[in-house]
């Protein structure tokens, strides 16, 4: 037994010797790998493939065989192609020159690749070659590239061609459709001359790009999608103003007064600026402060220009701002500011008292109201003296504060002359100036 055991091991060392490795422990062999086979980008004649394999590409064939019939109609070899990117194990590999085929069509691709460790790959389905005429796009522009609200029609000009797959050859494209575009839309479509020119108008109605597009057509089937470099037209706008009527200068009034408000817009023409009607806008009241507004009304004006005529009565100083605005793109916004309107609210003296004191100065005292709802922060009370009632000099400023009755203050003024003493409170920014009445004060 032992013999025979010895015998069978001596005879599997040498099927080692002879065959090598044994399976389980040998590295499997990797077939090409066709990753893909197309048209080339820009060039749709010319067969694209890219191979992988753990060893380089040694040979590539490649049957074309029609979409429509189902027929072979060509094989490429090896030595028609090159690689363009990539290595000979990983790359990318381009017929040499374009695919001279008997009919425009598509073509499905069979790709048979083997690598330099004589590993072989098939793929039945590697993809396909679009081998159709491209449309090419030439001297396409627009014959202005800005318009107006009275010339709105731009004319589009230019030469459709193909290039043929086979040889990359440009031929002009006669009695093809070529659709004229505004904003992605087809506003008109074309047709083709003998040399491939094509001539037509469309309407523009906006700010837009304007392109020529030549889009699938069933009477030429073998003519792919292109389209032209698209242009912007711009619009040159009608120039519009306003100009007010009422307030027409600056003013101040009193809180609670009423302001009228009317305004005219002009749009300029060839003859000049002229009244502009049948357009909308509307009227705010602007705090000058920057911190309010309050619409005032809307409007459409009249055959003159006007606006409505309104009346408002403003909470704080500010201005009136009326603006205007189109629909129509052609037409440019205007707006414009009133001169300003000062609104001043009420400050009186309620009461005031001067009288002489034990150790002859004189004591004054007194009360301030603002009766219009607000009151200054700050209320500086000026004591004045006159010795004969009409040319005044200020003594001292006291502070008012309120005490709940209103806003008191009151002064004590050493050695007070013999003559007559007043209050007074000076005109701020959102205030009047107000006085208190004069009390003659003797020895």
């Amino acid at each position: 037994m032992f013999r025979t055991r010895a015998a069978s091991a001596a005879i599997g060392v040498v099927a080692l010797l002879v065959t090598g490795t044994p399976a389980a422990h040998a590295a499997e062999a990797q077939t090409p790998d066709v990753r893909y086979a197309h048209s080339a980008s820009g060039d749709l004649g010319t067969l694209e493939v890219g191979i992988s394999s753990d060893s380089a590409i040694t040979g590539i064939r490649a049957h074309l065989v029609s979409a429509a019939t189902q027929q072979e109609v060509a094989v490429v070899e090896y030595d028609a192609f090159d690689l363009v990117s990539g290595t000979a194990d990983d790359g990318v590999w381009r017929t040499k020159k374009p695919l001279d085929l008997p009919d425009l069509g598509s073509y499905d691709v069979r790709i048979e690749a083997t690598d330099a460790d004589g590993d072989r790959g098939t793929d039945n389905n590697a993809g396909s070659l679009a081998y159709y005429v491209a449309a090419v796009f030439e001297d396409v522009h627009p014959d202005r590239t800005e318009i107006d609200t009275d010339h709105r029609q731009v004319r589009i000009d230019g030469t459709l061609k193909g290039r043929w797959p086979a040889t990359r050859e440009l031929k002009p494209l006669a009695d093809h459709r070529v659709d004229l575009d505004v904003d992605n839309w087809t506003e008109n479509t074309v047709r083709t001359d003998a040399q491939g020119h094509f001539s037509g108008t469309v309407t523009v109605n906006d700010a837009v790009p304007v392109q020529a597009v030549y889009r699938h057509d069933n009477a030429n089937p073998y003519v792919l999608y292109g389209e032209s470099e698209s242009t912007r037209i711009d619009i040159r706008q009608v120039a519009t103003r306003w100009t007010f009527q009422a307030p027409s200068e600056a003013r101040t009034i009193d809180y609670g007064e009423q302001v009228t408000v009317t305004a005219t817009l002009e749009r300029e023409t060839s003859q000049g600026w002229v009244p502009f009607a049948d357009q909308s806008g509307g009227v705010l009241y602007e705090a000058s402060s920057g911190n309010d507004w309050t619409s005032v009304g809307y409007f459409t004006t009249d055959a003159d220009g006007r606006s409505a005529t309104f009346t408002h009565t403003p909470g704080q100083t500010g201005t009136f701002r009326v603006a205007s605005h189109s629909d129509d793109p052609f037409i440019a916004e205007a707006s414009a500011n009133s001169p300003e309107i000062t609104v001043l609210r009420a400050s009186v003296f309620t009461s005031f008292s001067a009288t002489r004191t034990d150790d002859g100065g004189v004591h004054v005292e007194g009360a301030m109201d603002f009766p219009d709802g607000w009151t200054p922060a700050d209320i500086p009370v000026h004591i004045q003296y006159s010795r004969d009632g009409k040319r005044w000099t200020d003594l001292v400023t006291a502070q008012a504060s309120w005490s709940g009755e209103g806003h008191a203050f009151s002064a004590d003024i050493a050695d007070g002359r013999r003559g007559y003493y007043r209050a007074h409170f000076d005109k701020t920014e959102s205030f009047r100036a107000a006085t208190s009445e004069a009390v003659r004060v003797g020895r």
